[in-house]
């Protein structure tokens, strides 16, 4: 697996690739990653069965640590072609990159999963980065393509690959024990992790732009015109992209809110809020497939998300979840008061929430999926 940072602590693509690695290993696939060392750990360890090899990192420039991470994960494709059947790249820029300067000389089949879409997307950048075409040229080198959503292989077949090249496979998530509605488990995790018995909102993942915090903390000022202690939580941090954290927390005191809206950070049992909260909440106006979304279907929360193809294609308004229009304040206020109001419908959509997380978004399907695939690029090769 090429991924160009496997270490930080948060974010959707680390936390794929270091289940995707563990899952394998446990069904007897030998696995290697290649990384950059942006944290100064060893340039080889073993972690979780998956032999760790990292490029060195040189000052902040991404050009630089591009070339360097070109060329030593050449190398390294190169040492070591006879340990390995397969090159999975997460993400289409360095990874991708790589693997195909490497496959002139090793021939060796190239997995390659998109993550991101639209004005955010992998498309999109490829076309606007130095060497466009060579890259595109390149790109060509793959064997199969791995897209989150429909969205997403859509956008892949504009780069003229072919359709019968690109497999659909969602994210997953590990599915709990206990579940948003399950009373005794939800006052057990309000004593552990000291919340209170007001309502509670929450939004898990990376506090940048695209995710329209703004727009919720916006909307969270009117939820409290009905319920004056409700608190809202936000999980994660701002991250190195796009940070929008203290444009946010000025919003929030801006507005008066600091009581009730709270900032934790990055938790390392962020399933455990979820639980225990009353809805799960996310705003965002692009998405490739929001891990902290599946993790809210697995949970069974009662769910509020934006009705964008990437969380429509797992979320039914109605159903399993209420979709509301993008950066719509009002629209989002009302269906978090609507699920405050009504707990038989939070109940019934966090019900079926879980129920689709049990069929179509569990760590076996994922992992099968891409065996499948694995196997599909082997034989053709």
């Amino acid at each position: 697996m090429l991924v160009t940072n496997f270490d930080a602590p948060t974010g959707g693509v680390q936390k794929n690739s270091r289940l995707l690695l563990k899952e394998l290993g446990k069904r007897g696939v030998g696995t290697f990653a290649c990384a950059r060392n942006y944290y100064g750990l060893p340039a080889d360890e073993l972690v979780d069965e998956t032999q760790i090899h990292r490029s060195p990192v040189w000052g902040s420039s991404l050009a630089v640590n591009g070339i360097l991470y070109l060329i030593d994960t050449f190398l390294w494709l190169v040492k070591n072609r006879k340990r390995y059947d397969v090159v999975h790249c997460q993400q289409m820029f360095g990874p991708a990159m790589a693997a195909a300067v490497a496959s002139f000389l090793v021939r060796k089949p190239i997995i390659v999963r998109v993550t991101t879409v639209g004005d955010l997307g992998e498309v999109k950048h490829i076309r606007q980065m130095p060497l466009s075409r060579i890259r595109i040229q390149l790109i060509r080198r793959v064997s199969k393509w791995v897209a989150l959503t429909q969205e997403m292989a859509n956008e892949l077949t504009t780069l003229n690959i072919p359709r019968d090249r690109i497999k659909i496979i969602y994210n997953s998530t590990e599915i709990p024990i206990d579940t948003a509605f399950d009373n005794e488990a939800k006052t057990s995790l309000i004593k552990e992790i000291r919340l209170t018995h007001e309502k509670t909102g929450v939004f898990l993942g990376r506090l940048s732009e695209e995710k329209n915090l703004d727009v919720l903390i916006e909307a969270w000022k009117s939820v409290m015109e009905k319920y004056p202690d409700a608190r809202l939580l936000l999980i994660g941090g701002g991250g190195d992209f796009r940070n929008v954290e203290t444009a946010l927390r000025k919003q929030v005191e801006n507005l008066g809110l600091s009581s009730n809206v709270h900032f934790l950070g990055h938790v390392a049992n962020a399933k455990d809020y979820v639980l225990a909260s009353d809805v799960f909440v996310l705003p965002s106006r692009s998405e490739g497939m929001s891990n902290a979304l599946v993790e809210a279907l697995a949970c069974g929360a009662a769910i509020v998300a934006t009705d964008i193809p990437a969380n429509s294609e797992i979320c039914e308004n109605g159903i399993n979840s209420l979709l509301i229009p993008v950066g719509d304040s009002v629209a989002l206020s009302r269906a978090i008061i609507r699920l405050f109001d009504t707990p038989e419908l939070a109940r019934r959509l966090a019900a079926q929430a879980r129920a689709k997380a049990e069929q179509e978004l569990t760590v076996d399907k994922m992992v099968c999926a891409y065996l499948d695939v694995y196997r599909e690029a082997i034989a053709t090769e």
